[in-house]
């Protein structure tokens, strides 16, 4: 059986630390048998969220980047921590979507810091929001201290913890993924207490 993730860096460099993490988790989701796509927001425009009522009244930008979230069994979310949370360009684009959009969909999440106390309360942040949109999000994730050393360290050594981590977060999307499809696990009943 055969699902889908997607990969969504939440950075506006280009190319970033943020997308190299989210990449080597794409690859830990194809190893384990889905397919995988790779979203940079930094290479779309999306207008900022202003609150309409009518949702699909946003520009087709909006709507492609929303199509992409609904069919995707398993998402991915990487951002780099900014004053101790997600980037606002992430924050806008999940705003853009609404609670259909994630409903029931296997999410994973990464963090990545330049210093050394690493990434834990954007994860925390993006877990938070998760919930209340009624996605899943898998006990595994990842924060990542001092990009530029560790990156180069995953980059070059394949078999390190962190690239290790990065691979496992991405299989564990695609597998919680393959059992809600299967059926397996029925989600559509329960709620987070």
């Amino acid at each position: 059986m055969s699902v889908s993730v997607l990969g969504i860096s939440g950075s506006m460099r280009y190319p970033s630390e943020t997308g190299e993490a989210v990449e080597v988790a794409l690859r830990g989701a194809e190893r384990a048998g889905a397919h995988t796509q790779y979203l940079d927001l930094s290479r779309i425009e999306l207008p900022f969220c202003d609150g309409r009522s009518d949702e699909d009244s946003y520009p087709e930008s909006v709507q492609a980047f929303r199509g992409l979230i609904r069919s995707a069994h398993g998402i991915i979310l990487g951002t780099p921590e900014y004053h101790n949370s997600m980037t606002g360009a992430l924050k806008n684009a999940l705003d853009l979507c609404s609670g259909a959009d994630f409903e029931h969909k296997m999410v994973g999440l990464i963090g990545v810091a330049g210093g050394a106390i690493s990434a834990v309360n954007a994860i925390n942040h993006l877990r938070i929001v998760m919930r209340s949109v009624g996605a899943w999000v898998v006990p595994h994730q990842v924060s990542i201290a001092n990009t530029d050393a560790a990156l180069r360290r995953i980059n070059e050594e394949t078999d390190s913890p962190m690239h290790e981590r990065l691979l496992k977060l991405g299989g564990d999307v695609a597998k919680f993924s393959k059992l809600i499809v299967a059926g397996i696990i029925d989600v559509s009943g329960m709620e987070e207490v």
